[in-house]
């Protein structure tokens, strides 16, 4: 019975950061990098974020070494950026893949399950280089800032 609580707070806390993550630092990044370098750049950003994470004794990431999480914070940063700009911008996708890598149901939620992520980063790289690594595709308006210059 305990698990439905800390579900509640991981269904707001972190799809809530995606508002931050991928509605403002992502298309501000992508106005000046490639998506797949705005991807790179905001998953380093994002892993270091959580660094305190790892200092606290009473999260599970206190048992985890640093570096499988900064692997997978890093490889699905560049799922979420391609996520992002498929969706034009919206912020659901970004937000229910967030919700899912912080459920407290997720099966074993082990360190080594960062390398997994690692692997999907690299299919959804190959599978989207032509929108990652162009320009064309990228969302770079911020909360509606488009509609309001077409004025």
């Amino acid at each position: 019975m305990t698990l439905f609580p800390l579900a509640l707070i991981m269904l707001v806390l972190g799809p809530v950061e995606e508002i931050g993550w991928r509605g403002f630092a992502l298309p501000l990044l992508q106005r000046f990098l490639l998506p797949f370098w705005s991807g790179l750049v905001l998953g380093v950003i994002w892993a270091v974020w959580h660094l305190p994470a790892f200092v606290l004794g009473t999260t599970p990431q206190a048992a985890w070494e640093f570096l499988p999480f900064f692997i997978g914070s890093v490889s699905c940063s560049i799922i979420l950026t391609a996520l992002f700009n498929h969706a034009r911008g919206s912020l659901a996708l970004s937000m229910l893949f967030h919700f899912q890598m912080n459920n407290p149901l997720w099966p074993d939620a082990q360190p080594y399950d960062m390398y997994l992520f690692a692997a999907a980063s690299c299919l959804v790289v190959w599978m989207n280089r032509a929108g990652l690594f162009s320009s064309r595709e990228a969302v770079t308006d911020l909360f509606g800032d488009e509609a309001e210059t077409a004025r």
